[in-house]
């Protein structure tokens, strides 16, 4: 009997984990350098400087689920929760770069910028890691508002993340 009650309580303590509700349309963002251009592959949409979101995805990749350091795998199973392949011009690049874009609706409980648009920036240092094939990943995370009884507020939400190579190892 102590078994099942402790199995009990267990099982609520972890269902109150995933009370996460992504139904928060992002609905525009933007590009911070008006250098860098990303496109669809497949050419449905360029995104340059101020842009409306032209699809949403459910990578929801937080930080309890990827971590960062495992990040550069995880763009397989983003594109099969809506993430697209795109191609991104950058400065002082001739060739553009091979990437893949997820654009996640934001958490119900977010709280920040990140849950109202997409600021997308991308370091040079991240372009420069980008090289032989190698994945580099950028992304905009948000937290959640710790009102429960666990405690979420180091917990990162990605809003977007890009993974980027120039070479194209995503297909």
């Amino acid at each position: 009997m102590p078994q099942l009650l402790l199995l009990s309580v267990f099982i609520l303590l972890f269902s109150a984990c995933s009370t996460t509700t992504y139904n928060k349309t992002i609905a525009q963002g933007k590009i911070e350098n008006p250098d860098i251009i990303i496109t669809a592959a497949d050419k449905s949409f360029i995104l340059h400087g101020a842009f409306n979101s032209p699809f949403q995805s459910s990578t929801r990749y937080n930080s309890l689920e990827i971590r960062d350091h495992e990040l550069p795998k995880a763009y397989k199973l983003a594109l099969h929760h809506g993430a697209q392949h795109v191609r991104i011009k950058v400065p002082a690049k001739e060739k553009e770069l091979y990437g893949v874009l997820a654009l996640d609706k934001a958490d119900k409980d977010g709280i920040g910028p990140g849950t109202q648009s997409y600021k997308i920036i991308i370091p040079q240092p991240y372009i420069d890691a980008a090289r032989e094939g190698k994945i580099s990943v950028v992304y905009e995370y948000y937290h959640l508002k710790n009102e429960g009884l666990l405690d979420v507020g180091d917990i990162k939400e990605r809003s977007w993340i890009l993974w980027l190579s120039d070479q194209d190892v995503f297909r």
